[in-house]
């Protein structure tokens, strides 16, 4: 049964996105978007960007793909955690590249990127991706971690890796704020979604027959 809370989650993350898409799709750079950029922009030194070029790459679908991987070959982990991410991971990726290839907006001028990025702008992938993908692992550690202290710290370390793989698409230049905020907020109603239809079919038993 899909819960009061998990239903206004749903709507409020697809009313926020909807909100952007709009500006996105009338072509309207806001102010927000351009002072955002500036400032980060003017932050930038050559010891930070060491740091944050590799936080960026580990929110690729390259990497992603190999965490599922290292969990469907594990046997233990195979079932609990490696079926339901690969699931989830791939139908992440069809969406935000379907969405991106609705909206087709430019990624800002070229001239301010740091990493070699093609590909259209909205949603960012990167942070619509890593929110689903890594918030889906949260979730299944949450339900099927026994020790609970590790539970809490990879949630933490999980939690913190999407915030900062999202933030950092902007500061390498190759994305807008908006672009984040709309990747975060389909990301979070399609992670909702995810979870309500996997225990669903959890309680059915499907994916323990597999």
């Amino acid at each position: 049964m899909i819960t009061k809370r998990r239903t206004a989650i749903i709507f409020i993350s697809l009313a926020v996105f909807a909100i952007i898409a709009a500006s996105v799709a009338s072509h309207d750079y806001l102010s927000f978007d351009t002072v955002i950029r500036n400032w980060v922009y003017s932050r930038r030194t050559d010891a930070l960007s060491s740091i944050i070029i590799p936080i960026t790459y580990s929110g690729n679908v390259q990497t992603v793909f190999a965490l599922g991987v290292i969990l469907m070959l594990w046997k233990k982990t195979r079932k609990t955690f490696g079926i339901p991410f690969a699931i989830v991971s791939i139908s992440s990726s069809v969406c935000y590249k379907a969405v991106k290839a609705f909206f087709k907006r430019p990624r800002p001028d070229v001239a301010v990127h740091l990493i070699k990025q093609g590909g259209y702008s909205f949603p960012s992938g990167h942070s619509m991706n890593c929110l689903v993908c890594y918030g889906f692992l949260i979730y299944l550690i949450n339900i099927h971690c026994k020790n609970r202290k590790l539970a809490r710290i990879l949630t933490i370390l999980l939690t913190l890796q999407i915030i900062c793989i999202g933030l950092s698409r902007v500061y390498v230049g190759v994305h807008f704020p908006t672009d984040i905020l709309g990747g975060w907020s389909l990301g979070l109603a399609f992670l909702t979604v995810s979870i309500i239809i996997y225990e669903r079919v959890r309680g059915i038993g499907i994916i323990t027959m597999i």
